[in-house]
């Protein structure tokens, strides 16, 4: 029997529209018609050119938030070929750390990825959105190799932010090791392969791009 209802089906319902969906129309609307009227006169004053550049920056600066808003979704991060078979392990329950992970609920669904992949604070979000860049022009260019190449140790600091302070990781025997906690505050020791499974299967590191 398939679970039904109005939470298992999506209609939950919103709580209105999201701020940078409706900036960027608001800021590109009024710029336009102030392009567009400068373009049927052939001229406009000056104050009302600079309302139509600012308006422009201003619905350029909105969308590109937009933009670097949407990518921390799993479907964004799935939308390259070479990843999709990565996210799709996510919802496989198969095991890995990743789909255990996002099986329990222990990471937000819509941003699973970028969750355990960017670190904290400004730094944590600007490295994350580096490195997805990074991947899109490697993916656009060919330029990848497979298997995919994870990092070796996994950065912990996404690991520990969340479960360093819960009683439940605190009472597990081999994190109480004073020799365990210095491996792992030296970053000498990592927490996927000796004590837990990899972030992800094998066959997902394979990817759905041509054998190489």
């Amino acid at each position: 029997m398939n679970p039904s209802g109005p939470l298992f089906a999506g209609q939950l319902g919103g709580h209105g529209f999201h701020w940078l969906h409706v900036l960027p129309v608001l800021a590109a609307l009024p710029a336009a018609a102030i392009l567009f009227w400068g373009l049927v006169r052939n001229r406009l004053l000056p104050a009302v050119g600079g309302a139509g550049a600012c308006l422009s920056a201003a619905a350029f600066g909105f969308g590109s938030l937009l933009v670097f808003d949407d990518s921390k979704r799993v479907p964004f991060c799935g939308s390259c070929h070479v990843m999709a078979p990565l996210v799709a392990s996510l919802r496989a329950d198969d095991g890995s750390l990743a789909s255990t992970h996002f099986a329990r609920g222990l990471v937000p669904h819509d941003a699973a990825c970028f969750t355990c992949h960017s670190g904290y604070g400004i730094w944590g979000n600007a490295q994350a959105k580096k490195a997805g860049l990074m991947h899109m022009v490697h993916t656009v260019t060919g330029d990848y190799h497979l298997p995919l190449e994870l990092n070796a140790p996994f950065d912990i600091d996404s690991c520990l932010g969340c479960h360093l302070e819960a009683p439940r990781f605190r009472a597990v025997e081999a994190h109480q090791s004073p020799e365990i906690q210095q491996a792992l505050a030296s970053r000498e020791m990592g927490c996927t392969g000796a004590c837990h499974p990899a972030a992800h299967p094998p066959s997902a590191l394979e990817g759905g791009g041509p054998p190489r």
